[in-house]
């Protein structure tokens, strides 16, 4: 059987993570509990209200209800969303500025689809979301790695010295997987300043994506700033994957700002890409379920609760990390290969994944959107393999 040459080299990059993810057995002892660290797939059940409108809509079947949508999904669901971002924003936002999309991963490859051309180039933040590079190189793009400071907070001058005529995009992830961290209102302006000085350099216009699948995920009293309201070239890519705790639901929406140039056009690229990748519509059901459901989210004290329990055991073992703005990892460095130290954490019956995976070696990310038991249990093997470790 042949396959696809990049798809091969694809695999074979990744083969660790397969390892990590299906094939444990190399490293945990049968006879340790095992205590799962790796995915953010949220153990906290939806809100009540998510339970009861998916009760009200499957109680009350109507014609075609589970037929095709349009392609950028049902208006009265774009409605809603477009309502909600005109109150947040103070903008004019309509339907015609939203399409719903198969989940925030869906949003991502539909922009990319509809914007790129063949070497254009992506500008992503170190430490990223681990598909960021193969989402850009399924639309023929090319992902360019930017460094964030030893924080976390944005190196602006590093962003200059990668944006070149071929930078057609900037993805910013914020709050930011794996590292939790939130990017200031401060440092947003001065990325868009740059993004303006190039654009008028270049006679281009780049555009940012704003990836906000953590945007209801945070912790402190942190506030989110305002993409909209600082960069018109802007196009969000959300989920209520995360504030509704239903990943596997796949449902989300892509926004375009009202002011960005030839809005109409990009909503008929972001369509037409909508229909080619094979998506076709956002799942129906769920359009119709997160219509009443804007602004509901989970019982973030759930999470931060977790985080501070997690948190201040690591700290007390000696891990070094900067403690979460918002969404549910923690980014902890290791001493030494973040491979190695994974792999003895497995051996521990701890999972969790090297910050090699999210170009940061010298990391472990640990999502705390598990079980409170699930942390208590692990605190031991964390802190036997931080020992063994020690100098």
């Amino acid at each position: 059987m042949s396959i696809s040459i990049k798809v091969k080299e694809g695999i074979a990059a990744s083969s660790w993570i397969v390892n990590i993810f299906e094939d444990r057995s190399q490293v945990v002892s049968k006879e340790k509990e095992v205590y799962d660290f790796r995915l953010g797939n949220p153990k906290i059940e939806p809100p009540l209200e998510f339970v009861e409108e998916l009760k009200r809509a499957a109680n009350n079947p109507f014609p075609e209800m589970h037929g095709y949508s349009a392609l950028a999904g049902h208006v009265h669901a774009r409605e809603a969303i477009a309502k909600t971002l005109s109150k947040e924003r103070g903008l004019p936002f309509t339907a015609q500025h939203v399409i719903m999309t198969a989940g925030g991963a869906g949003a991502l490859n539909i922009i990319l689809k509809a914007i790129l051309n063949p070497g254009d180039e992506v500008i992503v933040l170190s430490p990223l979301y681990l598909e960021y590079p193969y989402y850009i190189d399924n639309h023929g793009g090319v992902c360019c790695v930017v460094e964030t400071n030893a924080d976390f907070t944005l190196n602006i001058d590093a962003i200059a010295a990668k944006t070149t005529p071929r930078t057609k995009a900037i993805i910013i992830n914020s709050p930011n997987n794996p590292s939790g961290m939130i990017y200031s209102d401060e440092s947003l302006k001065s990325a868009a300043r740059l993004l303006n000085e190039k654009n008028r350099q270049f006679g281009n216009d780049i555009f940012l994506i704003y990836d906000a699948a953590y945007q209801d995920i945070v912790y402190d009293g942190n506030k989110i700033p305002d993409i909209f309201n600082i960069y018109s070239n802007t196009i969000f890519a959300a989920s209520y994957s995360k504030p509704l705790s239903i990943p596997g639901e796949r449902i989300g929406y892509a926004a375009v700002h009202p002011a960005i140039k030839n809005s109409g056009e990009l909503m008929e690229a972001l369509t037409f890409a909508n229909r080619v990748l094979g998506y076709l519509s956002a799942p129906v059901l769920m359009q119709h379920v997160v219509t009443n459901l804007q602004g509901v989210c989970v019982d973030r004290a759930e999470y931060q609760e977790r985080r501070d329990m997690f948190c201040n055991a690591l700290q007390d073992f000696g891990y070094s990390f900067t403690r979460p703005m918002g969404a549910y990892y923690i980014f902890a460095e290791t001493p030494g290969d973040d491979l190695v130290f994974t792999q003895e954490l497995a051996k521990e019956g701890v999972l969790v994944l090297p910050g090699k995976s999210f170009g940061r070696s010298g990391y472990i990310r640990i999502a705390f959107c598990v079980k409170k038991e699930t942390i208590k249990k692990s605190l031991p093997g964390f802190k036997k393999v931080k020992d063994f470790f020690r100098p």
